[in-house]
């Protein structure tokens, strides 16, 4: 499972736009791998206590996503993954685009332990799927139906 985790000044976003953003990257993440888009965890984090630098002045108006995702894919399908989340959240935090920087970290499936599982590789995830129990298959089900 992805993990988005999107740093963001505290008050910059109201919760319907954490909302569309968490489902924004869903989406595009799911696009881009095809893999399904209940694999996608988004993390929206505002820290009154955080304060972030750039050249050591105060920078409060950038918008950081680090994704932690499933190594195998192709410089192609993560530059692109990269650039429309970033559009995306530019447009929906009403922000310009390059106040939203993007970063993908990629770990070896094999490296990753999801719902007492090791993670698959890209392309086998309905394998995988398929030998979870019946009860966690109708939850991630579920969550697909929900959006």
């Amino acid at each position: 499972m992805p993990t988005y985790m999107c740093a963001v000044p505290p008050n910059l976003l109201s919760d319907e736009q954490k909302d569309r953003i968490a489902l924004a990257i869903g989406r595009r993440h799911s696009e881009a791998t095809g893999a399904p888009l209940y694999f996608a965890q988004v993390v929206i984090e505002e820290n009154t206590s955080a304060r972030r630098y750039l050249g050591g002045k105060l920078s409060d108006g950038h918008i950081w996503i680090r994704g932690d995702v499933r190594a195998g894919r192709s410089e192609e399908v993560r530059r692109a993954l990269i650039v429309s989340i970033a559009q995306d959240v530019g447009a929906i935090a009403k922000i310009p685009q390059d106040s939203v920087w993007v970063y993908l970290c990629n770990l070896e499936p094999s490296d990753m332990v999801e719902y007492g599982r090791v993670l698959p590789l890209p392309g086998k995830e309905q394998e995988w799927f398929e030998n979870l129990p019946a009860s966690l298959q109708s939850y991630l089900k579920g969550l697909a139906a929900n959006r």
